[in-house]
């Protein structure tokens, strides 16, 4: 009860009249409790700070024993009622007894087994579980042994790969089985959810038919109704020591990095010691050494496949069966070549299975020359190259080859979709055929041309002369390279140029940063085919690898893509087309294929952009309009180049001679790879391997 004074000060019932009208009011009075209403009419109202305020209102009082006068009559009506009830005539039946694994009915029992690794030390847990059940069910003469189903090396954590798990299920789902027998909780499911839910499922899926599991180890009988409870804690301990298990074994293969011993398993080729040693095993490793050279010889891994799917080489596992799939794991194992990568993946949940590639997300490590290879380091990358590479390698590792004399020294053959490309590896091979003099005498001139270094003939009266780039007066008539991230493109005017020959040649000069095209034969083991059977032109081709390292060595930015304008010089009856990437119109947009008439420049809107990473810009023109542009530092010199550079290129291009365009490379040692077989000591050691397998 609330009151309030004229004040606005709310007053309380003391706290002793509170609780009992509140509790009288819900519960009634207890019969050996009266109300003492003297002591209630007693009761005053006071503020919250003590003060009194006014006495409680006796209406309220007697609305309150109306109330529980009500509710007295009606206890005692029920008390009556309770008491006038006569036994009837019925006949009472008693429940049935609570079940038991004692029961004497007739029971058809089946047998679930499992331990959870194949390892010689629990084959004989699995044998002894079906002699020990097998007798046990024989002995008990109301039981029946339906089948004993086992798995083998299976986590019980999950029931997915657990197939005669799942079978046994589905028996008892069909009424096959009456009763199932398990030595504990832990071998029938080590998830808590798992084991709660099947229990439950096989209770009721066939409310008529019931099946219980009975776990020996700790005396549970599932149909039992007071086992529930004891069940939950020993599937929450299975579930609890499953994790604590997942735990250990991380922390167990922790130390064994840290300490060195890595886990070693046996794979194709190789058997483990318990020492951690790998050993060659000599028949399987034919079957290794021979897909490594046939893959960089320029089979392709279907036809590995094929190979060794007809001479039926077995598996580790003794498939005969090969497919593609089967062959690049083998080639991406890094213990084929001597080294050995400890935890490459690792399981996320111990309960699902799941794993994924470790990113540092754990201790691992990598050694290498753990032990003896089966095929060298330098023949497993190349396979890696030829597996990156933007084209199909038909002719096997492309050989890099460089002129070594003549106007065109110094120029490296290349094939443009090879994997095994790189900047410094084109740089070298290129440096390794000058003398010092020559190459410093090189680099001057090259200095010079780029404006970063002044020559004595530049301060004479030419000097101060400008001619317009090139790439300014480009057209369709002439011919044009555009080098992208990932191709390659000609203009039709460069197949013109050259007769429109089927073959052709790609060199290029890293120093002073020249391609040239030439026509070539079909044995060159770096050809391109220019122009298919059917006489369609080939307007691109692929070259990621090339491309990347012309835009790092130029510090060219990933978004644009590059047009050049080609000069054709004709010696005799020898013709090649020769490309300067210092002088660019830049492709401003995702994909050149979007704008067709780029090269119609006096119809399109042009600018001049910063296209070098070093320069700290990186946004494009603010002119969304602009699909050709110039760099920036064009847009200073206003015209073009100086005179003298452009006579000093001029010159270079014209003392090219016949001899020149027609000299052929030397074939040098990828740096990038290393020292690997030959073309025709891959094709010997393979028939020597085909005849043996």
């Amino acid at each position: 009860m609330e009151g309030k004074d004229t004040t606005g000060n709310t007053g309380i019932v003391s706290r002793r009249l509170k609780e009992k009208l509140a509790v009288e009011d819900i519960y009634g009075v207890e019969e050996s409790e009266e109300v003492d209403t003297e002591k209630i009419e007693d009761c005053e109202i006071i503020d919250t700070e003590g003060n009194v305020i006014s006495s409680t209102d006796s209406s309220d009082i007697g609305d309150w024993e109306k109330r529980h006068n009500e509710i007295e009559e009606q206890r005692e009506k029920i008390r009556n009622r309770v008491r006038k009830t006569r036994s009837g005539n019925g006949v009472i039946r008693k429940a049935k007894p609570k079940p038991t694994i004692s029961d004497t009915g007739h029971k058809q029992v089946g047998v679930y087994a499992r331990v959870s690794t194949k390892s010689t030390n629990q084959v004989s847990s699995i044998e002894n579980q079906t002699r020990y059940y097998t007798k046990k069910v024989g002995d008990t003469p109301n039981w029946t042994l339906h089948e004993i189903y086992s798995d083998e090396g299976k986590s019980g954590t999950s029931t997915q790969h657990r197939t005669e798990f799942k079978r046994m299920i589905e028996d008892a789902a069909q009424k096959k089985i009456d009763l199932i027998l398990c030595a504990s909780v832990s071998r029938f499911a080590r998830n808590m959810s798992d084991c709660m839910t099947l229990v439950r499922q096989l209770k009721s899926m066939n409310p008529s038919h019931p099946v219980g599991v009975y776990f020996e180890t700790e005396n549970i009988y599932t149909l039992d109704p007071d086992c529930k409870q004891n069940l939950s804690i020993h599937a929450m301990l299975a579930d609890w020591e499953s994790a604590n298990k997942s735990r250990r074994m991380i922390l167990s293969y922790d130390q064994r990095i840290c300490t060195g011993q890595y886990p070693v398993l046996d794979l194709l080729g190789y058997r483990h010691t318990k020492e951690g040693e790998l050993i060659i095993q000599p028949e399987e490793a034919k079957t290794v050494r021979f897909i490594f050279l046939a893959y960089i010889g320029g089979y392709d891994c279907d036809e590995i496949a094929e190979i060794l799917t007809e001479r039926e080489r077995p598996t580790l596992r003794g498939r005969t069966d090969w497919n593609a799939s089967m062959v690049m794991n083998i080639m991406s194992n890094e213990r084929r070549w001597g080294d050995l990568e400890a935890r490459k993946t690792i399981v996320i949940d111990y309960v699902e299975h799941k794993s994924k590639k470790n990113e540092h997300d754990r201790v691992s490590a990598y050694e290498e020359d753990h032990h003896e290879p089966i095929v060298s380091r330098e023949i497993a990358l190349a396979a890696q190259m030829v597996k990156k590479s933007s084209r199909k390698m038909t002719e096997g590792v492309p050989d890099f080859s460089v002129i070594h004399k003549g106007n065109l020294k110094g120029f490296v053959s290349i094939c443009p979709g090879w994997g095994g490309i790189d900047g410094s590896a084109l740089l070298e091979i290129c440096q390794e055929v000058y003398e010092e003099e020559e190459l410093e005498e090189l680099n001057h001139k090259i200095r010079i041309w780029s404006g970063e270094e002044q020559g004595k003939v530049v301060s004479m009266a030419l000097s101060g002369y400008q001619v317009p780039h090139g790439i300014y007066f480009l057209n369709k008539s002439l011919p044009a390279l555009t080098v992208g991230r990932r191709r390659i493109k000609f203009s039709k005017a460069c197949h013109e140029k050259l007769n429109y020959c089927r073959w052709v040649e790609i060199l290029y000069h890293p120093i002073i940063q020249t391609i040239i095209i030439r026509q070539t034969t079909p044995d060159n083991p770096n050809c391109i085919e220019w122009e298919k059977e059917d006489g369609k032109l080939v307007s691109s081709i692929s070259s990621r690898a090339f491309s990347t390292a012309i835009y790092e060595s130029l510090h060219w930015k990933k978004e644009f893509s590059f047009k050049f304008r080609g000069i054709t010089k004709e010696r005799g009856m020898s013709k090649i087309l020769v490309f300067s990437l210092d002088e660019p119109q830049i492709i401003v947009g995702k994909k050149y294929k979007n704008h067709p008439d780029v090269e119609k420049e006096s119809n399109q809107p042009f600018g001049f952009v910063k296209y070098k990473t070093d320069t700290g810009q990186e946004n494009k023109p603010e002119n969304n309009g602009i699909v050709c542009a110039y760099p920036e530092e064009w847009m200073k010199r206003r015209i073009g180049i100086n005179y003298f550079i452009r006579e000093q290129r001029d010159s270079m291009i014209n003392a090219i001679t016949e001899e020149d365009i027609e000299e052929t490379g030397v074939v040098v040692e990828n740096p990038v790879i290393g020292h690997i077989p030959s073309r025709q000591e891959i094709v010997n050691e393979l028939e020597e391997l085909l005849m043996t397998m």
